[in-house]
């Protein structure tokens, strides 16, 4: 019985195969792949750091490191905070860093990427790079961001290494 139905349902298909085709021959879409060769539309590969912060901070900061008005912006504003010692441990203690389930070799890594993708002008000129062994260590520590934000901003403002605390607000 399943031979007679497979041989009727395969006799139909070829029936109406050459009138069902040709109607149909307008309604069929090249593969994504084959679109984007057609419109020059390329896929870009994403670095391990970029991957990183897609996976575990766009959702929040956006893909290009401004969202809403709520969440921090990071574009031209992220290094100011590497300029003292207490601001660039507060990048790493941030509840949603510190608390990521982010290796800290991939977590140094893709802070570096994000300092120097996003901000790098605001960088201080003898910037060093996140470490592991660093990133461990004030992982070991969490802070209420927002209090600690507004305190850092003082701090910064203080040893002049931001113009106005609107840069940072």
């Amino acid at each position: 019985m399943k031979r007679v139905c497979s041989a009727i349902a395969v006799w139909c298909l070829a029936a109406g195969a050459g009138t069902h085709a040709e109607a149909n021959a307008m309604d069929i879409v090249a593969p994504p792949d084959e679109q984007a060769k057609a419109h020059s539309t390329a896929v870009r590969h994403l670095s391990k750091p970029a991957t990183t912060y897609a996976a575990n901070c766009a959702g929040c900061h956006g893909h290009s490191g401004r969202t809403v008005s709520e969440i921090p912006t990071l574009v031209d504003r992220i290094g100011y905070f590497a300029r003292i010692p207490e601001g660039r441990a507060y990048l790493v203690q941030v509840p949603g860093v510190a608390m990521s389930a982010v290796r800290d070799a991939d977590l140094a890594e893709m802070l570096n990427w994000l300092l120097n993708t996003y901000s790098a002008a605001q960088l201080p000129r003898d910037f060093k790079a996140y470490t592991a062994a660093e990133v461990t260590e004030l992982r070991k520590v969490t802070v209420i961001p927002w209090m600690r934000r507004k305190e850092l901003i003082q701090a910064l403002l203080a040893a002049g290494q931001i113009p106005s605390a609107a840069v940072l607000e």
